[in-house]
C-alpha cells in the first residue's frame, strides 16, 4: 500500500489533467468505463480497467486541438501519456501487484490499464491508486472483500456527496447529456455462483460471472450502486 500513501503529496500537478477530463466529459458526454475482474478461489486474480470515449472521439479530437477552453489549459497528448505512465509506475511499485500493462489509443480515445493481484488487498490498492492519481473518486467508500473459507466476494460502495455536488455544478443542460455514459463491471469466477444481492446485476448463463451495467448519472446520484455480495459454491 506504500504507493497509495505517496499520492497525497503529488495531486497538485494533476489539476490540469483533471480539468481537461472534466471539460472532455462536459463537451462529449458519452463515455464508457469498464472494469473486469477475474478472481481465483485463493483470492488472487486479474483486473482490467478501460476508459472509452470513442463514441465522442470527434468532439474530443477537436478539444485536444485547443490550447484552452474557458480559461482551462488543455494538456497535450504527451502530457496525458506522462500521467498515465506515472500511474503505471506506482502500480508496479505496489506490493501484491504484478504484470502491469497499459494501452493508449488517442485516435479513438481509449485507455486501458490492467494487472495481476496476489490478494484482495492488492485489488483495493489498484483502485485506490487510480482514483487518487486522477482524482476521480466517485465513492466515499469503495472496498473489495473475499473470504476463501466462506466463498463470499463482496464490494462495499457508498456514493460520494462531493462528486454529486461537483457534477451539479455543470448545470442541468450539461448533466442531461450524460444519458449514454455507463459504468460497467464484469466479475468472473472459477466456481459457480449460488447467489448475488445487487438487483440490477445479471448472472451469466454458466453461473460463473456477474455483469453490472449502470448509468453514470444513476451512480453519481446514488440511484444505483456497485455494492454487491456474491456467494460461490463451496
Amino acid at each position: 500500500m506504500k504507493g497509495v500513501f505517496e499520492l497525497k503529496g503529488q495531486v497538485n500537478r494533476l489539476c490540469v489533467v483533471l480539468c481537461a477530463l472534466v471539460m472532455v466529459f462536459t463537451l462529449s458526454s458519452c463515455f464508457d468505463f469498464v472494469e473486469q475482474i477475474d478472481l481465483k478461489p485463493n483470492g488472487s486474480g486479474h483486473i482490467a480497467a478501460t476508459l472509452n470515449l470513442s463514441k465522442s472521439k470527434t468532439k474530443v479530437s477537436s478539444l485536444m486541438k485547443m490550447k484552452s477552453v474557458k480559461g482551462i489549459q488543455i494538456p497535450t497528448q504527451a502530457e496525458m501519456e506522462k500521467e498515465i505512465r506515472a500511474a503505471v509506475q506506482l502500480l508496479k511499485q505496489t506490493k501484491g501487484i504484478s504484470n502491469v500493462q497499459y494501452q493508449t489509443d488517442f485516435t479513438n480515445f481509449i485507455v486501458n490499464i490492467s494487472c495481476d493481484f496476489s490478494q484482495i488487498e492488492s485489488l483495493n490498492a489498484f483502485s485506490d491508486i487510480l482514483a487518487n492519481r486522477f482524482k476521480t473518486k466517485i465513492s466515499n467508500s469503495n472496498r473489495y472483500y473475499y473470504n476463501a473459507q466462506t466463498n463470499i466476494f463482496e464490494r462495499k460502495f457508498v456514493a460520494s456527496n462531493t462528486w454529486k455536488a461537483k457534477f451539479n455544478q455543470l448545470g442541468s443542460d450539461n448533466t442531461a447529456q450524460f444519458a449514454d455514459a455507463f459504468y460497467t463491471q464484469i466479475i468472473r469466477f472459477e466456481k459457480p455462483i449460488v447467489s448475488q444481492e445487487n438487483n440490477k446485476a445479471k448472472v451469466a448463463a454458466n453461473k460463473k460471472g456477474v455483469l453490472l451495467k449502470l448509468l453514470f448519472t444513476d451512480l453519481v446520484y446514488g440511484k444505483s450502486t456497485l455494492a454487491n455480495k456474491i456467494t460461490l459454491t463451496k
